[in-house]
């Protein structure tokens, strides 16, 4: 595809276009908030899409798809689209960063806001067949006793959403997954799905940025065939010198 046809399929499941529809919508950012969350935000400060942060100038980075705050909780949601199998420990690390973030020095530990990590994703993250992963720390001897940390993880299996509590959870991620708008709510989604891709700046914007993943993804191709082809002339090598032959016939060899 070139670059015009993937921007003319982009769905809301694009990383992109859920980071610009929902930066520029807070009212249906937030809507989604309780609707994923089953709480009521009484005000939602106009979220940032893709703020990175990082602890110290030598530690691993982080980029927020959605980044919100609202009153004494901070929200993160991420679209993940493919199924990556370190989200366990990914989700954890974000933790951290938003807390180190969030507590100045000086400030006592009650300053901590309340967090949720959301993962918005289209295939099943933990293979338990279940429409939604809520995490909170428990202890394990007895269950019912909380550490009350504030601190949640929630993991959004997009391929059960028939199995989801509310209808307006259902409808959001059939639409996540590609499929007609049906409520009210989604159907105000698809309106700025579309307003986003009018976006001419924005489309500009995603043309670069697919283009240098593009370059990358190629240079990454043809440095693994490079590695491949020299692992395959030692390999070569080793199998030459059990047979006896020299050094120098081996070096004509391979």
């Amino acid at each position: 595809m070139t670059l015009e046809e993937k921007w003319d399929s982009l769905t809301l499941a694009n990383n992109f276009i859920f980071c610009k529809v929902m930066e520029s919508n807070p009212d249906l950012c937030k809507h989604l908030l309780e609707i994923l969350l089953y709480i009521e935000i009484d005000h939602l400060e106009v979220p940032q899409s893709e703020r990175t942060m990082q602890e110290w100038f030598g530690a691993k980075s982080v980029r927020f798809d959605v980044y919100a705050k609202g009153g004494n909780r901070i929200f993160d949601i991420e679209i993940q689209t493919t199924n990556k199998k370190n989200l366990a420990k990914r989700s954890r690390y974000y933790q951290s960063i938003i807390d180190v973030d969030n507590l100045t020095k000086g400030e006592n530990y009650t300053k901590l806001k309340d967090t949720y990590i959301i993962f918005l994703c289209l295939d099943d993250p933990f293979d338990g067949d279940l429409p939604v992963y809520f995490f909170e720390n428990l202890c394990l001897q007895n269950n019912k006793i909380k550490l009350n940390d504030m601190t949640f993880k929630v993991f959004f299996n997009a391929g059960c959403c028939d199995k989801m509590k509310s209808d307006e959870e259902k409808s959001f991620f059939k639409f996540l997954k590609g499929e007609a708008a049906d409520s009210d709510f989604t159907k105000s989604i698809e309106e700025k799905v579309a307003w986003a891709k009018a976006n001419k700046k924005w489309r500009r914007q995603y043309m670069t940025w697919q283009q240098t993943i593009d370059e990358e993804k190629e240079i990454a191709r043809e440095e693994g065939i490079a590695e491949g082809a020299q692992q395959t002339a030692i390999e070569n090598t080793k199998n030459a010198l059990k047979l006896g032959l020299s050094p120098n016939q081996v070096a004509q060899i391979t």
